[in-house]
């Protein structure tokens, strides 16, 4: 291909870029962990104490603290600030005070206690948070920041750090209307910690594996409508693996000032930096793991690669700019534009079944182990601008939104391997420094996105809301390198809902959508087809005024077409699965101290159309059919007024092991209990126990050779100054 008359101008400006940006950005982290150092002296005397953060934010804006609020109002379901019991899907909003008191150091612990949520899918992995929502992959087309997509692919990922982030959001089924081309199952939207009112903490925390850490909140109201915040992090150390320290940090400056218009603008920086070795139990053969092979079991905590060689490196900064001006007459217009870019380079050995992707043992009983290493460089480049504003007529009231999405996504990538290396299962040793081969995958892949789109939130009667949306995407698809295609696609989506909001709190709802996914593998016979399809889902909510609860109940179908089946070189597109199944989730307040949390998710996942008529009716691997989690909490008062205890239990199901339906994952029962206590003058410590039996499980396997451990007992604890 031949490039255009701008090439050079493009490189040019994307290599500048990429260097003010990395080079700015480092010095930002460095100098937000030398600024942490200078603070301490004036936290260590400092008078005026405070227990809790109090931030003077809009929390009508859908992207404030939490706080105690039962029925929160969030943008993530609806586009505009709406409460969640008046959105026709399933949501549910993880606010970063819940992250804090569990100590959640990764998105994958925040998501342990949601429906419908399969997190943590292949154990404990720290550069990466894998997730499914309603049984379907979510962690690379289903993830958003501050409401624009975070997309991945391959290894080109943005990993955003749960400590700059106010809210964890969860939108369960198909949300293409809202936010274009993403997972069927659901989406995450991040919302970052934005400059407001006062905030002042300092925390830090060690765990039982010897690992260290330390972090700063600070921000202030400057008046005139100027604010600002710094949240950074950065953490070291040992993990729970044979071998696999290293050091990560974040840096993530807040800056928000109003012009002379009235317009509001919203500067937030992001710069990630890790140098870290993988931790291992990924990727491990079905006999020895779920059932013990002919030689007995492998430890979790066994890792294969070479402590010499391994290496993971990240380096990303993202820059966001969110712009938001009120006309007055009810009516608003609000953007939000983001540049990123990340470079990762990883090289590590994982197990690949026996005696070359076996299941079981040979005679030798030795693994196979695969080296392998990548070099991705990623741009994304994404702008939202959107006009919202309500009118009346003949009764009926209309929230309405119309906007245009863009969005670039640019992938450099290299990938190699070496599959000529074996371990003992029991006593491996370092295999050494492997000689990679020629790239299989070399080449730059970019999507580009351009769509419309309109809402309409009518209310009329007295307690109906429909809600109404239409989206359409134009997206066009390139890879050039050793795979070369050019696709182009547009696609509409739409979204209806119907709800009925009682006066005791209770709101049924009713809700059809469709969705789209334009895809980037390149199968053999040619370029894929975006992936299609529609979901139903019925359900009620339940938010009584005044009381400290909140459930939903839902049943849903979900079938999705176009589904790329096989593996990599071997692509086809001739498949079909269907989701459907039940989720509860909720929460309830006692009122004396006490609180009750649960969620519980019913799964039947089908495949319905798929080029081998053999897997017609069977249920696709990994997901577990069913899921539940229940949490009581209790807040002491009187003499130990400040202490709070609590207990949890997670339930896993049974999933399949191979496409063929003959094996199964058992299930795991587990147990977490957490602890904490504030004292008057903005003390805090919390200390979490997961997992406390130290049960051995496997999450899930793709395959007999792809079965992964999950994590076994952590033991943290943070300590947190607020004033």
């Amino acid at each position: 291909m031949q490039a255009g008359p701008g090439a050079d101008l493009r490189a040019g400006l994307r290599a500048g870029f990429k260097d003010t940006l990395r080079d700015g950005l480092r010095v930002g982290l460095r100098g937000g962990t030398a600024a942490l150092a200078l603070m301490l002296p004036a936290m260590a005397t400092a008078q005026d104490t405070l227990g809790t953060i109090v931030l003077e934010a809009e929390e009508d804006a859908g992207t404030g603290p939490v706080g105690g609020i039962a029925n929160p109002v969030t943008t993530t379901g609806a586009g505009t600030p709406t409460p969640l019991n008046e959105i026709p899907q399933s949501v549910t909003v993880i606010g970063s005070e819940a992250l804090e008191a569990r100590n959640v150091t990764t998105v994958g612990e925040a998501l342990r206690y949601s429906a419908g949520v399969f997190s943590e899918v292949y154990g404990d992995d720290g550069d990466y948070d894998w997730h499914f929502i309603r049984g379907f992959q979510s962690d690379q087309t289903g993830v958003f920041w501050d409401g624009v997509q975070n997309l991945s692919y391959g290894f080109g990922s943005l990993y955003v750090d749960p400590y700059t982030l106010e809210r964890i959001e969860v939108l369960r089924g198909p949300a293409s209307v809202l936010y274009g081309g993403s997972n069927p199952g659901g989406v995450l939207n991040y919302v970052s910690k934005r400059p407001g009112g006062r905030v002042r903490e300092l925390t830090f925390g060690a765990n039982d594996a010897g690992r260290v850490w330390t972090g700063i909140d600070w921000g202030d109201d400057l008046g005139q409508g100027r604010a600002y915040r710094l949240t950074a992090r950065i953490e070291g150390g040992d993990t729970y693996d044979d071998f696999n320290d290293g050091v990560r940090g974040v840096v993530a400056p807040g800056l928000s000032f109003t012009l002379d218009s009235g317009t509001k603008v919203t500067l937030l920086g992001n710069y990630t930096h890790a140098d870290e070795q993988h931790s291992g139990g990924t990727f491990l053969p079905y006999y020895g793991t779920v059932v013990p092979a002919d030689f007995g079991t492998i430890d979790p905590e066994t890792n294969f690669s070479d402590p010499d060689w391994d290496y993971y490196d990240r380096r990303q900064g993202a820059l966001t700019a969110i712009v938001e001006h009120e006309f007055g007459n009810g009516w608003s217009l609000g953007a939000t534009g983001r540049i990123a870019h990340a470079e990762i380079e990883e090289g590590y050995f994982y197990p690949s079944g026996y005696d070359g992707f076996q299941p079981q043992p040979g005679d030798a009983g030795q693994l196979s182990l695969g080296a392998f290493t990548h070099d991705s460089t990623l741009d994304a480049y994404e702008g939202d601008l959107h006009v919202a504003g309500d009118i009346t007529t003949g009764g009926v009231r209309h929230d309405l939104l119309v906007g245009i999405d863009a969005r670039r996504f640019e992938l450099d990538q290299t990938q190699t391997s070496n599959f000529t290396f074996t371990a003992d299962p029991l006593d491996p040793t370092a295999p050494g420094t492997p000689v990679m081969g020629d790239p299989y995958i070399d080449g730059v892949t970019t999507q580009d996105v351009f769509a419309i789109y309109a809402q309409d939130q009518l209310r009329f009667g007295q307690g109906w809301i429909a809600t109404a949306n239409l989206r359409h995407d134009w997206v066009t698809t390139e890879t050039r390198g050793l795979t070369e295609f050019v696709r182009e696609d547009s696609e509409t989506s739409y979204r209806a809902g119907l709800a009925y909001e009682f006066a005791n709190g209770l709101t049924p709802y009713a809700a059809a959508s469709s969705f789209f996914l334009p895809t980037i593998a390149s199968p053999a016979e040619g370029v894929t087809k975006p992936e299609s399809g529609d979901q139903i889902e019925l359900g009620v909510k339940y938010a009584p005024a005044g009381m400290d609860a909140f459930v939903t109940a839902s049943v849903f179908r979900i079938d999705r077409e176009n589904v790329i089946t096989g593996t990599f070189g071997n692509y086809s597109q001739l498949g079909e699965v269907r989701s459907q199944g039940v989720e509860v989730e909720g929460h309830y307040g006692f009122g004396n101290g006490v609180r009750l949390q649960a969620a519980a998710t019913m799964l039947d996942l089908e495949v319905t159309e798929d080029a081998n008529l053999d897997l017609v009716g069977n249920s696709p691997v990994l997901i577990p059919e069913t899921q539940a989690a229940l949490r009581l909490d209790y807040d002491f008062d009187g003499g130990l007024q400040g202490l709070s205890l609590g207990a949890g239990l997670r339930y896993q199901g049974e999933s399949w092991a191979d496409e063929a339906n003959t094996l199964k994952v058992g299930t795991a029962t587990l147990v977490d209990l957490y602890a904490g206590y504030d004292w008057d003058n903005g003390w805090g410590l919390d200390l979490a126990a997961t997992n406390i039996g130290d049960e051995a499980y496997v999450t899930g396997c793709r395959g007999l050779v792809t079965c992964s451990y999950g994590a076994g007992r952590q033991i943290s604890l943070d300590l947190t100054r607020r004033w």
